[in-house]
């Protein structure tokens, strides 16, 4: 059985347990169980599912791009301070085989995508709805391997240093479910690409090793919706970086200096997720 087939089929089988919890309760566990807004102590662990599209250009030109379904889980654990302030550290991993594209030609690659961030908020309530802000640190990490085409190909590992910065707005629909909106900014602090350009040949190996280009232009983007209850939520979530050139490095072979560089790119991750807390 494919992988995708398995967690879809999870999927499923989360999704309907929603209205399964949401009706089978004793009037003691309906008691028990009204939805706060306040954010609270706890542990969720997730399935995602989404649609993946990262493209490069060259002087306003389409280079290449990826293109995909990818398949992933999250966890993460939250901590309240008092009434009004928390951290939230969360981790998740994806993975799924994309469609390569470029002049040169076309191909399956596998991708892997794993991101860590710690947060630290604030909240208040405002009339019958919650405000909070967040600001807090990130890193991302993508793997794919272009050998996966043939001769020629190698490994490309990019990695993103980030600090989020996003408000959450929350309101109850009744006492047993309530919708949760998150828009947020990803300023980039620090980028790298590396290309192992040594896996193409001894040639490349020996004129530029394994380079390093350094991606100082770039922000990204946020947008995270749910419909939570006391376990489980379901929603929607969309991921967009924007990262300009990168560095040149400049590499001489007798009378010959090349430049290697990281071209512009945008990456599209849009998808939904299903989670369980406790």
């Amino acid at each position: 059985m494919k992988k995708e087939t398995v967690l879809y089929a999870l999927a499923i089988i989360l999704v309907t347990s929603l209205d399964v919890f949401a009706t089978d309760k004793s009037e003691n566990s309906i008691a028990n169980e009204k939805m706060l807004l306040l954010t609270k102590d706890g542990i969720e662990i997730g399935l995602q599912s989404y649609w993946y599209k990262y493209e490069e250009e060259v002087n306003g030109a389409f280079f290449m791009s990826n293109t995909g379904n990818k398949y992933g889980v999250s966890i993460a654990g939250t901590k309240s301070i008092g009434d009004n302030y928390y951290f939230i550290g969360n981790i998740r991993y994806a993975t799924g085989d994309v469609e390569y594209k470029s002049a040169s030609g076309t191909g399956d690659v596998s991708d892997n995508v794993g991101e860590g961030r710690l947060i630290v908020g604030n909240e208040v309530m405002v009339n019958n709805y919650l405000l909070s802000s967040y600001i807090g640190v990130g890193y991302r990490r993508l793997d794919n391997d272009l050998r996966d085409l043939g001769s020629g190909g190698y490994r490309r590992t990019s990695q993103y240093w980030y600090i989020p910065i996003g408000i959450t707005h929350r309101f109850i629909v009744n006492d047993f479910s309530r919708v949760s909106t998150s828009i947020e900014y990803n300023y980039l602090a620090k980028g790298e690409q590396k290309s192992y350009l040594s896996d193409v040949g001894p040639a490349y190996a020996r004129v530029f090793g394994d380079p390093v280009n350094k991606q100082k232009k770039g922000y990204g983007l946020h947008l995270n919706t749910a419909y939570e209850m006391k376990h489980w939520s379901l929603g929607t979530f969309l991921n967009y970086w924007k990262i300009g050139d990168s560095e040149i490095n400049y590499y001489v072979d007798g009378a010959t200096m090349y430049g290697v560089y990281e071209p512009k790119n945008v990456t599209t991750e849009f998808g939904i997720q299903v989670k369980y807390r406790f």
